[in-house]
């Protein structure tokens, strides 16, 4: 059985960025604005999954776009791995949303019954799959 992580600004690092307010600089005074990262594209789509499977026996890359899985409702794990080590994935509790680098092997899976999550990605997006040798059970 693979440990679930908890996501924390440290431990996500290698694959990308927790969105959320420590991005923000401010007084606390009145309204506060911050950007958590700047990049060109020539276009995003929104997308929306609704997950119901429990387990991953795949791993999907996107070698030119980084991609946002923001949970809406219901819980879910997200498996993430470097560019060059697919095979060692690690498992993180996904209930915060997060971007991913460009290239990051992913794949998520849900807790609950049905899991909803928004999704932010190029407007076109090259995909690869690694087929996991053991596959993850949430």
């Amino acid at each position: 059985m693979i440990k679930i992580k908890k996501l924390t600004h440290k431990n996500i690092k290698p694959y990308g960025y927790i969105i959320d307010s420590a991005c923000v600089k401010g007084t606390g005074r009145s309204n506060d604005f911050g950007i958590l990262l700047k990049t060109r594209s020539k276009g995003w789509r929104i997308g929306y999954l609704i997950l119901r499977v429990k387990h991953i026996k795949r791993l999907e890359r996107h070698p030119d776009s980084l991609e946002t899985f923001e949970p809406v409702k219901g819980r879910a794990i997200i498996a993430l791995a470097p560019s060059g080590r697919p095979e060692k994935p690690e498992v993180f509790l996904l209930d915060r949303p997060v971007v991913l680098k460009k290239g990051i092997w992913h794949d998520v899976a849900a807790i609950s019954g049905r899991c909803e999550m928004k999704i932010f990605e190029n407007i076109e997006v090259k995909v690869e799959y690694h087929n996991l040798k053991k596959k993850i059970e949430a």
